[in-house]
């Protein structure tokens, strides 16, 4: 059986062995990137384990209020395990905390060629919001899906909120 928990900066060495094993070299995130996420970013990620505590798969969550979004930055399953609902099971877990604590949406960006994953997130209610030429390098193009978690009014309220925060009052002479 697989259990999910929060990472930890002592989990680094087997998230970038896993990066590595799931993504070819050119897009996989290096070690500085991941002690980045886990050690100061503003977000969280997710992991995958088996009963021995052998890393199966992760999800990692960066938060941008000011977008009002939670941004995924990658999902990565081991392929022992692929096929089998975990990657969803992280996705829904994702879904579910994020209404709760009120954020307008979740994006992440997913290459053309991943037709699995791209059905997947579809499947889940992403819809395509931009196309990424050469996203993933030459050729490898992605993109940008987008998952609202407010309605379209509450997504306008937000908006209009944001801008009229932005700008200087005026002060009477």
């Amino acid at each position: 059986m697989l259990t999910v928990r929060a990472a930890r900066t002592d989990d680094l060495g087997a998230i970038v062995n896993l990066e590595r094993y799931c993504f070819p070299p050119e897009v996989a995130f290096g070690r500085s990137r991941w002690h980045y996420l886990l050690a100061h970013a503003k977000g969280r990620t997710l992991l995958l384990l088996d009963e021995k505590h052998q890393l199966m798969g992760y999800l990692c969550l960066l938060e941008h209020r000011g977008w009002d979004r939670l941004v995924i930055q990658a999902l990565a399953i081991r392929w022992t395990v692929r096929r089998l609902g975990w990657a969803r099971r992280l996705l829904e877990q994702v879904i579910r905390e994020g209404k709760a604590a009120g954020w307008g949406a979740i994006r992440l960006e997913v290459g053309d060629a991943n037709e699995e994953a791209l059905a997947l997130y579809q499947g889940l209610g992403f819809r395509p919001q931009q196309r990424l030429a050469d996203y993933y390098g030459r050729d490898q193009h992605a993109h940008r899906l987008v998952l609202p978690l407010v309605s379209d009014e509450e997504r306008e309220r937000r908006r209009v909120a944001r801008t009229q925060a932005r700008k200087p009052s005026s002060q009477a002479n």
